[in-house]
């Protein structure tokens, strides 16, 4: 009996609490919609983790290795160099998540693995920028407001209202039907062409901003490097351009690529400038 009056207590303070102990398999006939969860802010995540784990953070002498390496792990934050030896590009372009595969051992192909995010500035224009494959910090409103500095040196009109984006993660291991489909780089460049033009009609947008070699690589060529995507180029047709540079993440972590960036974006400037209105 007294098993039972600390169960049933236990139960009533999880309900008061709003913790739901169970979750149905499938939908229930009949049932409410599901409750949305309400995930932390990123200012709280920040104040949970050590100071050190901040992206612009230069006391990360003082945490202990391990919060270190947890914190880390949980933003999508790669391991930073010793301040003796500064940041470069060659060691941003190092750290991206995004490679070529290789032949394993076994003598099969690794799965290229990568998260893009994409967003509709407008009728004509659309960015797609990639994002760290797993951790919380998915594009911020710090992201925002670099993006928002960008298309306003491209002279770029701002969208009206906040952006509302989308993701595209690869590969799809939720897909029962994606075990039996090849995952090599071909693939998946041909899922995320066939999403971006069923989800946002990429063969009549005029401008296509790409930010992280991810995005560059899958969406114009897989079988080319990012330094031979990066800059403006032709895109499907003669009306559409590709423009590729750094990733977000990159530019906030290292602002001295920001000048490489403008190199990559400003011809654009140049061409909508000189069309003819």
């Amino acid at each position: 009996m007294q098993g039972r009056i600390n169960e049933r207590s236990r139960q009533g303070y999880l309900d008061a609490m709003g913790i739901q102990t169970w979750f149905p398999k499938r939908i229930l006939p009949n049932s409410l919609p599901p409750r949305v969860f309400d995930f932390p802010e990123e200012e709280e995540i920040s104040a949970r983790l050590p100071e050190s784990t901040a992206y612009f953070s230069e006391d990360n002498q003082t945490a202990s290795a391990t919060s270190v390496l947890q914190a880390k792990s949980l933003l999508g934050i790669s391991e930073k160099k010793p301040q003796d030896e500064p940041l470069t590009k060659e060691t941003a372009v190092a750290s991206s998540p995004v490679e070529k595969p290789k032949t394993g051992t076994a003598g099969q192909q690794t799965v290229s693995k990568f998260r893009l995010v994409s967003l509709s500035v407008n009728e004509d224009c659309l960015v797609v920028a990639e994002m760290p494959h797993t951790g919380l910090n998915q594009f911020s409103r710090f992201h925002q407001n670099l993006l928002n500095d960008i298309l306003r040196a491209l002279s770029i009109p701002l969208p009206q209202q906040n952006y509302e984006f989308s993701e595209f993660v690869w590969p799809m291991e939720n897909l029962g039907l994606m075990a039996h489909l090849s995952m090599d780089d071909t693939s998946a460049a041909d899922a995320v062409c066939a999403y971006l033009s069923n989800q946002f009609g990429l063969a009549r947008r005029k401008v296509v901003l790409l930010f992280g070699q991810a995005a560059a690589r899958f969406v114009i060529d897989p079988q080319r490097t990012f330094d031979e995507l990066r800059g403006i180029q032709q895109g499907m047709h003669a009306e559409q351009h590709f423009v590729a540079s750094h990733g977000l993440n990159e530019l906030m972590k290292l602002p001295a690529l920001k000048s490489e960036a403008w190199k990559d974006l400003s011809p654009l400037k140049t061409h909508l400038t000189s069309k003819p209105t």
